[in-house]
């Protein structure tokens, strides 16, 4: 009784395993396509952060707004030669309809009354005057000087009381380089970098969406049908008409629908074929290994009854003619469970064929890509962190006048697709692993007999390498190698540098609010000083035109020193005002150069191991398989035994 009910377990064990492998298979088939859009989508990251860089960089050397808060805007230009003329008197004409006085005769009223003189004030319209023909010229001298490839940028602000300590938004260092200028350069590697995953992409098919491809009833040498649509590889992309792809059984009569884009070849695939046509094969195969050795297994179980009935039968002592019909039905049963068994054996080598002769190839060349497309990766990075190692200075044309929404929508930008660059990378390194880990799952059943549910003993099983599947070896070593990649370090670095950038994008308000406040304070004392110069030249009028009692004079004298008193208070206030906008601005050039030179290279020098790790794993692998060659295997199977009705 034991050993029936060892075998009756074996037998369920052969059902449970095929069912497995079906299982395993469909699985695989789904975590391919997981895989091509976890690495076309990594790819398109890598562009997106270029554009995202590419528009930082034209927001923060693009020219300032053509109005500023502070400052009236500046008069049409004039020629060179007349540039001191332009600062005339601010105050426009408001007095209409009365004669005009001499400035001599101004000048002798205040002299005789002992009225204060706005010359400081004036001094201080003058020196608001000059910045904004200052900022005009600084304005045109960085476009030559960006057109002529010089790196020299350097503003100053001119505040009341004289000139005051000039804001320097970057040196002219003799060496190293400009970070916006740095930051061009490594936006093209980006591109370049992007461009060199293409053709895994193509391997991968990662154009092409997968559908149920319902194949039922497939028989040796047919044609089965593989519907497939082309797969929206952004969503800018257009709508594209389901395509169909009919292909042989045979992998040289395999023909393909052409697809032409701008990303991928005239037809996707590999050279060794159809990646993604060979898995369904495989899976269509193990779906009738599966249903043939299911119904061999319920076939069985008929058979051990009716064997038992004619036993008892035979015991019982009953009539020939029942014996015969209890036997004929014996042998029917039993030439069905070799017919079972004969087309098991067949569809077992069929799916080891595939295996061996279009799969292995198959993985061989798609890591053999993959080496390929990080090497190009590796030197991309390489020379990225090179650029920014050299990065010594920040200029930023736009800073020290204002600092607008263009610029923060552009760092939020770069923030937002460095995210998505951080989540997609973690994706693509998950399907990777999830995909090799089923692949792996599928190939180490078939290290256990696949029909076998007629032996009376089980043939020993055979540990990797020398009895395994030589794809076998591949993927095993393919999946523990996964487990030594630094992906940990990049991920953490790019969440690190986004954090970065959302700290310059938070800094970049907190000048703006300030930029703000002393442009509100500024129009105010413009507005409050032109009251007063109205209030003085209508007391000097009348002084002029009419007679006032000298109490009168009194009251408007301590009335226009009060009102400068205010004037004066309000232009110290601003003052401040500007040193905190000053100092604002100097930490958001500190935090953007120091956020690039710092976090971005932290993210390069993770992504450089990442990719020196990869290319290691995968140029070993493909090493191990040449050496491994055609080296023959032994298949766990075994002698199957012909049972006898006895």
């Amino acid at each position: 009784m034991g050993c029936v009910a060892s075998k009756l377990e074996e037998e369920e064990e052969v059902v449970s395993i095929c069912r497995e492998r079906k299982r395993l298979i469909k699985l695989a088939i789904d975590r391919r396509y997981a895989l091509a859009e976890a690495h076309f989508r990594y790819c398109q990251a890598l562009y997106a952060v270029s554009a995202a860089i590419k528009l930082f960089v034209a927001r923060h050397s693009s020219p300032p707004s053509p109005f500023l808060i502070t400052f009236p805007p500046p008069c049409p230009p004039t020629p060179p030669a007349t540039d001191q003329n332009v600062i005339a008197n601010p105050i426009p004409e408001i007095i209409s309809g009365y004669n005009r006085c001499s400035d001599d005769d101004l000048r002798a009223v205040r002299e005789q009354e002992g009225i204060p003189e706005l010359e400081e004030e004036g001094d201080t319209k003058e020196e608001e005057k000059k910045v904004v023909l200052v900022e005009e010229k600084d304005t045109k001298r960085e476009q030559e000087e960006s057109e002529s490839g010089l790196l020299k940028v350097k503003e100053e602000t001119h505040v009341s009381h004289g000139e005051q300590k000039g804001l320097t938004v970057i040196d002219s260092p003799e060496k190293g380089r400009e970070l916006l200028e740095a930051l061009k350069d490594i936006e093209d590697y980006f591109v370049r970098a992007y461009d060199s995953g293409k053709d895994v992409s193509r391997m991968l098919e990662a154009n092409m969406v997968h559908l149920q491809s319902g194949l039922e009833g497939i028989k040796e040498n047919s044609t089965k049908l593989i519907q497939a649509i082309t797969w929206h590889r952004s969503t800018l992309s257009k709508p594209q008409s389901c395509k169909s792809l009919v292909a042989s059984s045979s992998k040289s009569s395999s023909a393909w629908t052409e697809y032409k884009n701008d990303l991928f070849d005239q037809y996707a695939g590999m050279d060794s074929g159809s990646h993604s046509l060979t898995l369904e094969r495989l899976y269509a195969w193990e779906k009738k290994l599966y249903e043939e050795v299911k119904a061999g297994d319920s076939t069985r179980k008929i058979y051990e009854r009716k064997c038992s009935r004619l036993r008892n039968q035979d015991v019982k002592g009953y009539d020939e003619l029942t014996m015969d019909k209890t036997r004929a039905a014996v042998k029917d049963l039993y030439a069905r469970i070799l017919i079972a068994i004969r087309s098991a054996e067949t569809i077992s080598k069929r799916i080891q064929n595939l295996r061996d002769e279009e799969l292995l190839p198959q993985i061989i060349e798609l890591l053999k890509g993959l080496t390929q497309t990080w090497k190009v990766m590796l030197e991309s990075h390489e020379t990225q962190n090179k650029i920014l190692s050299e990065v010594k200075t920040f200029a930023c044309p736009s800073y020290g006048k204002f600092c607008n929404d263009s610029h923060r929508l552009a760092t939020l930008q770069l923030e937002a697709e460095l995210q998505n660059w951080r989540a997609c990378f973690t994706e693509y390194v998950a399907a990777q692993r999830a995909y090799i880990q089923a692949l792996h799952g599928w190939l180490t059943k078939f290290l256990v007999p696949e029909v076998e549910f007629y032996s009376r003993g089980r043939s020993s099983g055979a540990p990797y390498g020398a009895n395994g599947p030589p794809l076998l070896v591949i993927c095993y070593n393919w999946l523990t190698s996964m487990d030594e990649l630094p992906d940990k370090a990049v991920t953490f670095s790019l969440k690190s540098f986004s954090k970065d950038v959302k700290a310059l994008w938070a800094q970049q308000g907190e000048e703006q609010q300030q930029k703000r406040k002393v442009d509100g304070m500024a129009k105010e004392l413009d507005r409050r000083t032109m009251a007063f110069q109205k209030a003085e030249t209508r007391f000097l009028e009348s002084k002029l035109t009419e007679y006032k009692s000298e109490m009168e004079t009194e009251q408007q004298n301590e009335y226009l020193t009060e009102k400068k008193d205010q004037l004066e208070m309000i232009r110290k206030r601003l003052d401040v005002e500007r040193e905190k906008h000053h100092n604002h601005m100097q930490e958001t050039q500190r935090i953007t150069l120091n956020g690039f030179q710092t976090g971005f290279s932290t993210v390069f020098e993770s992504l450089i191991e990442f990719s020196k790790a990869s290319m290691k794993i995968y140029n070993d692998i493909v090493t191990l398989s040449e050496k491994m060659g055609k080296v023959s295997y032994i298949e766990g199977s075994s002698q199957v035994e012909e049972n006898s009705s006895r």
